[in-house]
């Protein structure tokens, strides 16, 4: 753990990362809903996949800063 503060691009590209991951796997949900005819179940799964991988992500590029 180095304390040090995280320079703007590693902000940046974090929060660029968070968003691929909510919006990827929410699209991934509505691909399949499209193709499975199960709407909306999988578009709401995989925005709670893409939510909770992303912050499991966050939380594992913060604890560098701690």
């Amino acid at each position: 753990m180095s304390g040090r503060q995280p320079r703007p691009a590693e902000l940046i590209g974090l929060g660029s990362s968070i968003v691929v991951m909510v919006v990827g796997f929410t699209v991934l949900g509505w691909f399949i809903d499209g193709r499975a005819h199960t709407a909306p179940a999988f578009v709401f799964t995989g925005l709670a996949v893409g939510i909770v991988t992303a912050c499991i992500f966050a939380y594992s590029q913060f604890r560098k800063f701690l």
